[in-house]
């Protein structure tokens, strides 16, 4: 081999040794080096022939090399020190807060996506004029049903009466609806009389009984669902020209998500004037009958209903809001029912549900948090204070996942007023309500009052055959070294609960590692 070429192959070699000595630690560095320069020039020494090298002994040399490579490698990964553990975080009161309002989160984020919750939760979905109230022939504000004649509502609107001062009148039927030239659906349609919103006092975004275009098209609302079902969400809705039964109608608006909470679950309202409404509708098609009280009305009527006499006076039909003292065939006994029940909004359903909770958690479980033994390691007036503030954040929190949470569950799909809705979200709410408190006290009793670490490591202590001569039950201990937590396996007069024995400084020393605040 020329001189030439034997000089590349060393300075390729010497820095392939040299390149591998920087991953060694600094400190055994110059040493590797050496060692690996004098094993270096040991092997050139022994394969070396008549002072040269051939290129047969030049590879070899050169995988020689290589080898320096794994050799720095090895020495690095033994000279490394372990890492130290990182502190046990499992138990701890600041990681059980960050679950609790992460779920929190959850529930806000979720009620925000969902149209039946967001409806659910605007105050102007209960807002109603006062004195306004539904009149039927029952006394039930649960159970509601058609049963007022168009004659009673055309002989109601036109006498003078002294304890009403205003009435809308709606029946519900199923119709045809052309929404398009080709397309024709099935609705449930609320024909109504042109002050019906006005009277309820419902914020619309529009004008729901505008005076009509120049071909005298009366004025129909859709709900948000024919919105969503039969238009695509379209933007431009409003003006459009349907025929709804046998007639043509021009779209006004679309109803808000959640807006409508009377009886029925309409598709659609048409608004027709009080004549049209009577004279087109039949004796068998009775409908509901708002009103609304005039300041007499309103001081006679004591509580969510009020029972209302219909005498004839004088051959028309006069309502007076108090119980008939006799029996005359002619006359028809009514009800006037408030709208109180379906405006309380889930606020009002929800605080009754989380007072009920509270009123049955002694039932459910113990709310001590169990007896203590002290020794010269008494926990601080601040660490007890500490201890309450946790539990009582943990309440809060369950009480808001319990609001959100039964939010969700009851209302993600509800577009109008459902008892069945508002019952569910009662049961939601006291049921997560209860047993996320149970939960609460649980948890609290299996945590240190000095550090709030749950205790750990249960060991069995004593003979259940010695229960009344000696303590038998679960031992725990709490890694930060404060207190030991005896349960018993069979409570007794003596021992009927949970203890918690505090330890002095001199156990700190066993627990130095274990990462406790």
């Amino acid at each position: 081999m020329k001189p030439s070429h034997d000089r590349a192959f060393r300075a390729l070699q010497n820095g392939m040794v040299c390149a591998a000595s920087l991953l060694v630690p600094a400190d055994q560095r110059p040493e590797w080096r050496r060692e690996w320069k004098a094993e270096l020039w040991h092997v050139r020494h022994s394969l070396c022939e008549c002072g040269a090298l051939s290129w047969h002994a030049q590879r070899e040399v050169t995988a020689f090399c290589l080898g320096s490579l794994q050799d720095a490698l090895c020495l690095r990964r033994e000279t490394r020190p372990a890492p130290q553990p990182a502190p046990q975080l499992s138990g701890a009161a600041g990681q059980c807060l960050l679950r609790l309002c992460t779920l929190v989160a959850v529930c806000v984020v979720i009620a925000r996506l969902l149209p039946g919750v967001q409806a659910e939760r605007d105050p102007a979905r209960f807002q109603v004029n006062p004195g306004v109230i539904l009149i039927q022939t029952s006394a039930s504000t649960e159970r509601f049903a058609p049963a007022i004649s168009p004659a009673l509502f055309r002989d109601w609107k036109n006498t003078r009466q002294r304890y009403f001062d205003e009435f809308a009148f709606y029946r519900t039927m199923r119709e045809t609806a052309s929404v398009t030239a080709r397309r024709a659906t099935r609705w449930s349609v609320t024909h109504a009389s042109t002050n019906l919103f006005s009277l309820l006092g419902l914020q619309l975004p529009f004008d729901p009984a505008p005076a009509g275009d120049h071909r005298g098209l009366p004025a129909v609302v859709i709900s948000h669902d024919s919105w969503r079902r039969d238009f695509a969400f379209d933007p431009e809705v409003a003006g459009r020209v349907i025929r709804v039964g046998n007639r043509a109608a021009r779209i006004a608006g679309v109803m808000p998500y959640g807006m409508w909470r009377l009886p029925e679950e309409p598709d659609a309202w048409l608004l027709e004037p009080d004549g049209q409404l009577v004279g087109d509708a039949s004796v068998a098609a009775r409908g509901y009958l708002i009103a609304r009280l005039s300041p007499q009305g309103r001081a006679a009527m004591d509580g969510e209903c009020i029972s209302i006499a219909v005498r004839r006076d004088s051959g028309k039909l006069v309502g007076i809001p108090f119980p008939a003292e006799d029996d005359d065939d002619e006359n028809l006994e009514l009800y006037g029912v408030s709208f109180a029940n379906r405006l309380q909004g889930p606020w009002r359903i929800y605080q009754f549900a989380l007072l009920l909770a509270l009123l049955a958690l002694p039932a459910v479980t113990s709310v001590t948090l169990g007896e203590s033994n002290y020794s010269s390691h008494r926990p601080s007036r601040t660490r007890t204070v500490i201890r309450w503030v946790f539990l009582l954040a943990k309440f809060v929190l369950v009480a808001a996942i319990a609001y959100f949470a039964s939010l969700d569950l009851a209302w993600w799909n509800s577009s109008n007023y459902s008892p069945l809705a508002e019952f569910a979200q009662l049961v939601w709410a006291f049921t997560i309500c209860l047993f996320g408190f149970r939960w609460a006290l649980a948890d609290q009793r299996q945590r240190c009052p000095v550090c709030l670490r749950r205790v750990t490591h249960p060991a069995q202590v004593g003979l259940a055959s010695r229960t009344f001569l000696g303590w038998n039950g679960t031992e725990m201990v709490c890694m930060g070294g404060h207190t030991l937590l005896h349960v018993p396996s069979l409570p007794t007069s003596w021992f009927s609960g949970q203890r918690w024995l505090y330890l002095d400084t001199s156990w700190e020393f066993l627990f130095a590692d274990s990462g406790a605040w």
